[in-house]
């Protein structure tokens, strides 16, 4: 197993080092077949890049980022696992424990989806009960070439109990708010529910040092 570690956003403090806040750290899974663009999400959440070329991922690599939500900070510790099938075996060491998963599909691929369905089926059945799942249709930029209509994978989701959206890693579409509605279905104390309201916004990298007036007050 190899493991990469990527930089990725601190949590935001106060001036005097005290941190701001309810701070509420989630383990955080991406699945999906090779290709369909995991790390270029990731890429793109954390530090707000993508690159054309994107090498494909080994085992895994570790990220984290920070989000904002009403008063709380939550801080996600992203694990982006390699799509070859050689590399299956490995995910259940991923995804055991997590609090949530996105599975990535890509929209010009059928068998993507349906390998996504197999993920989610997966999950289901072998992640914690109360796992929080995405699903994510990628490169959503390239619409004009896509199989997989948002219909079928938006009916999808909704009998299966995800959250869904259709992502473009290039053009940012989504991203942010993939991750942002994940936060906000996450439990913020221990046997509390989370409540469907609440704004949220991702901490830019210069938030994530200083206090910021409009969040996690």
């Amino acid at each position: 197993m190899a493991t990469t570690p990527r930089g990725g956003g601190a949590t935001a403090q106060r001036p005097n080092g005290a941190t701001q806040g309810r701070i509420c750290q989630f383990k955080l899974v991406l699945l999906g077949e090779s290709a369909v663009g995991k790390s270029s999400l990731v890429l793109r959440f954390v530090k707000g890049q993508f690159h054309e070329y994107q090498e494909s991922t080994i085992g895994a690599a570790f990220l984290t980022q920070t989000v904002c939500i009403d008063e709380t900070t939550v801080k996600f510790e992203i694990w982006d696992t390699a799509g070859q099938e050689r590399y299956h075996s490995l995910a259940p060491m991923y995804y055991r424990g997590a609090q949530a998963a996105i599975v990535v599909y890509d929209i010009q691929n059928q068998d993507s989806f349906q390998r996504a369905k197999t993920w989610v089926k997966e999950l289901q059945r072998q992640a914690s009960p109360n796992i929080v799942i995405a699903l994510a249709g990628n490169k959503a930029d390239l619409s004009n070439s896509r199989v997989v209509e948002y219909e079928e994978a938006k009916q999808y989701a909704e009998e299966n109990g995800l959250l869904f959206m259709e992502t473009s890693a290039k053009t940012a579409m989504n991203v942010n708010d993939i991750f942002l509605a994940i936060a906000k279905k996450l439990p913020k104390n221990e046997g509390a529910g989370p409540q469907a309201g609440g704004q949220g916004r991702r901490l830019e990298q210069n938030e994530q040092s200083r206090q910021s007036s409009n969040c996690c007050k």
